[in-house]
């Protein structure tokens, strides 16, 4: 859930809890398993199933338990693949049932645009059984207005998420966009939605390093209030600020080294002050901080902390890699295979990457750079995070190192507070301080809506936004933050 702010572009400042609950919107992501299938029923012709990727919007629109109406809107799914690129737009609804049974309805109408037809499609469910329960939302779709010579249909998995960031373990070239901004590192911070959030020089240029380094890599990651975001690197440094700078020191993109490897690990009383490495990293509401490590260490005769366990720096065993891989069926059962990546979400549930890859007796070959659920199931490949950078070898694991997630379902905080508002022809400046982990500027031509962003998802706590101040009617913007 979210919390805004709201103001009057150069007329002041309105404050203002959004009067519609954030919880009626929530943005839903596409995941593994999703297929858009194109089907001949009188022909000898292969059937064509091709992943899909996209988001939509689940909107709230009757509460009335145990039957819950949704609208979908913003539907915007494309399929994977160099060829034969469809794009579908459009919306639809969604209906819950959950008493005795667990029940849904579906229905979309999409326009399904390729390059060799242009039409409008509409699907319902093929059973009324959900499979997964609320809020993950699986649904097999036909069309209901196909022909013979073509009939589409659709395989949905969806989970209430808005954006993933993410590192990985080796550089890359994207091939959509232009020299140099093409070149990806494995220090950069990425977003599903095909866009670098912040640069390795970004993260790092306050840690006082010389000489400049063009790229210091990028382990464990977590982006916590005020948009503070708090990461490890791959390897010792010196700063001329801060000293020796450990591999497994949980840092800040502020200019400090926020706690000692050695802090991390203290409530366990480990035999050695050994740097144990820092690999996932998050910082739960309550303070705890929630991390693995990148080699074993051993605390007594009967316990030694894994590198694929989660720990806290509370002194306890958060949850162990055996039981974090509970719900998968491991050919090989004997064997740590790290802990790369974490993330917990509002739900409890924890996504998560392992630092070898592995093989699931009904899933198959698990690469380290997919993108795992402790529920059992693959919630992206590797290739379909990268999906949006369309990558010049698709062929590549390229690890998933660092890992961070925007969902609406986060409870809800107190409305940021705007510091500074400057207007100058169409651009607006604006700085504010917020409990937020990140936020976004939005504007609307009436304060009911709808709203639009003016910016990408930002740590930042200032930014400067293209939004039509010089509109002859009044322009609302409001400022969102997760």
């Amino acid at each position: 859930m979210t919390a805004f702010m709201y103001f009057l572009a150069g007329v002041g400042s309105i404050f203002a809890q959004d009067p519609t609950p954030t919880r009626q919107r929530v943005s839903y992501t596409l995941l593994e398993g999703s297929y858009f299938v194109d089907d001949c029923l009188i022909c000898g012709r292969p059937t064509i199933q091709q992943p899909l990727r996209g988001t939509f919007d689940l909107v709230l629109v009757q509460y009335t338990p145990p039957y819950i109406r949704y609208a979908i809107q913003n539907l915007d799914f494309a399929t994977e693949g160099p060829w034969l690129q469809r794009h579908l737009t459009g919306q639809g609804t969604y209906v819950r049932f959950e008493e005795f049974a667990r029940l849904q309805d579906m229905t979309l109408a999409v326009k399904v645009t390729d390059q060799y037809t242009n039409r409008p499609a509409y699907f319902t469910n093929q059973t009324p059984v959900a499979t997964e329960p609320f809020p993950l939302i699986q649904a097999n779709l036909m069309e209901t207005n196909g022909t013979l010579l073509q009939t589409f249909s659709l395989q949905l998995f969806a989970a209430p998420v808005r954006e993933i960031w993410f590192s990985t373990l080796r550089s890359f070239t994207s091939t959509n966009r232009n020299t140099p901004t093409n070149k990806i590192s494995g220090g950069d911070l990425l977003s599903t939605r095909g866009r670098v959030v912040k640069r390795n020089i970004d993260l790092v240029d306050r840690l006082g390093v010389m000489p400049i380094v063009p790229d210091l890599g990028l382990d464990a990651l977590d982006v916590t209030a005020r948009g503070e975001i708090l990461f490890s690197i791959p390897a010792d440094v010196f700063s001329e600020t801060l000293g020796w700078i450990q591999h497994g020191d949980l840092l800040s993109n502020r200019g400090a080294i926020v706690r000692r490897n050695q802090d991390l690990l203290a409530a366990f009383k480990p035999a050695s002050s050994a740097d144990a490495g820092l690999d996932a990293v998050q910082v739960m509401p309550d303070g705890e901080i929630l991390f693995s490590i990148q080699t074993n260490v051993v605390i007594s005769s009967n316990l030694t902390l894994g590198r694929g366990d989660i720990l806290s720096d509370r002194g306890r065993v958060f949850m162990t890699q055996r039981q974090l891989l509970a719900n998968f069926q491991l050919a090989v059962t004997n064997h740590d295979f790290g802990l790369d990546a974490l993330h917990i979400l509002p739900g409890g549930e924890i996504w998560f990457s392992v630092e070898e890859p592995f093989t699931d007796q009904r899933l198959g070959p698990i690469q380290a750079g997919d993108l795992l659920s402790n529920k059992g199931y693959i919630v992206l490949r590797n290739r379909s995070l990268l999906a949006a950078f369309a990558p010049a070898d698709l062929t590549q694991d390229y690890g998933l190192d660092a890992l961070f997630v925007v969902a609406d379902t986060q409870l809800p905080k107190p409305c940021p507070r705007i510091v500074k508002q400057t207007i100058s022809g169409n651009r607006i400046h604006l700085e504010w301080d917020g409990e937020g982990n990140v936020f976004q500027v939005e504007h609307a031509s009436a304060l009911a809506g709808p709203w639009l962003p003016c910016t990408e998802i930002l740590t930042d706590l200032s930014c400067d936004a293209d939004c039509d101040t010089t509109a002859s009617s009044a322009q609302f913007y409001r400022l969102r933050q997760w």
